[in-house]
């Protein structure tokens, strides 16, 4: 497969034949190494949760792959669970559609404060993660985490909700690399091309929440990592980070700082609770 860009041709072929490789067998060494019988991933009708399930089917099988579908009808676009339900049916996997925004609606009507919109926003995704562990739970199955490495970064997820998996395929790929990889694998062009969103809120895009195209985000992101990074272990999904980076007509100094506080305020995310410490005799 090629992909035009400015500058020439990209070949993509070979590089993510060789990722999609180790991607697989990652996913069935953990699903093996854990006594799963499979996975569970929710699946929005979005670009990320579309690539992981790809990549699950690949790796285990339709019949070890269950979907949820997890809508809530205030807040989604029906467009995404149509997508969502008709990518289910393509890749050949048993899934449910649940109207989360239901349940959201009973947990505010007890008494809960209604004058936040991000609290909320956050609770819709929690009870999401809680019905995929629930589900994952009754048929001893792993949640497939669908989060990419720029939404980690940046710490661009809800704690203890979509930051919250068992397994992370595709979070060693930037969100543009995650649209070519979905190029690579015939994902549906109408998921590919769509503009990626958690979907808080109506009209809720993260490039319009963040202020900038994931393009630009990335090439920030990349730079940081490469030119001044320091990964704390192999397993850590957070960097240290310097705010030098190469500018450009396009990549200004305010772009950059504002994504390096949007890493700094997240750090958070990253890291276990503190725990005080006693001293025992």
């Amino acid at each position: 497969m090629q992909m035009k860009e400015k500058g020439g041709i990209k070949i993509i072929g070979k590089k993510y034949n060789k990722i999609v490789k180790t991607i697989i067998e990652f996913i069935r060494a953990e699903v093996k190494s854990r006594g799963s019988t499979g996975v569970v991933v929710g699946i929005s009708g979005g670009l990320d949760s579309a690539v992981a399930a790809y990549l699950a089917v690949k790796a285990l099988g339709p019949k070890k792959v269950f979907g949820l579908i997890l809508p809530d009808s205030g807040v989604t676009p029906k467009r995404d669970t149509i997508d969502a339900e008709q990518l289910a049916k393509h890749l050949g996997i048993k899934y449910k559609i649940t109207e989360v925004g239901k349940i959201k609606k009973l947990c505010l009507n007890k008494n809960l404060p209604h004058n936040s919109k991000l609290a909320k926003a956050n609770l819709l995704v929690r009870l999401r993660m809680s019905l995929l562990y629930f589900h994952a739970a009754a048929t001893n199955k792993l949640v497939l985490g669908t989060g990419d490495k720029s939404e980690l970064q940046l710490g661009y997820f809800t704690k203890y909700g979509d930051g919250a998996a068992d397994l992370f395929p595709i979070a060693d790929l930037y969100k543009t690399e995650v649209r070519e990889m979905a190029q690579y694998l015939l994902v549906p062009k109408n998921i590919v091309n769509k503009k990626s969103s958690a979907r808080l809120w109506k009209g809720h895009t993260a490039e319009g929440e963040i202020g900038m195209t994931y393009e630009e985000i990335d090439h920030i992101l990349r730079e940081l990592e490469g030119n001044h990074g320091k990964n704390n272990n192999n397993n850590s999904r957070s960097f240290e980070v310097s705010p030098t980076v190469t500018t450009t007509k396009t990549i200004n100094k305010r772009k950059v700082k504002r994504l390096v506080d949007l890493i700094e305020r997240n750090k958070h995310k990253h890291e276990m609770p503190p725990i005080c410490r006693l001293k025992k005799k």
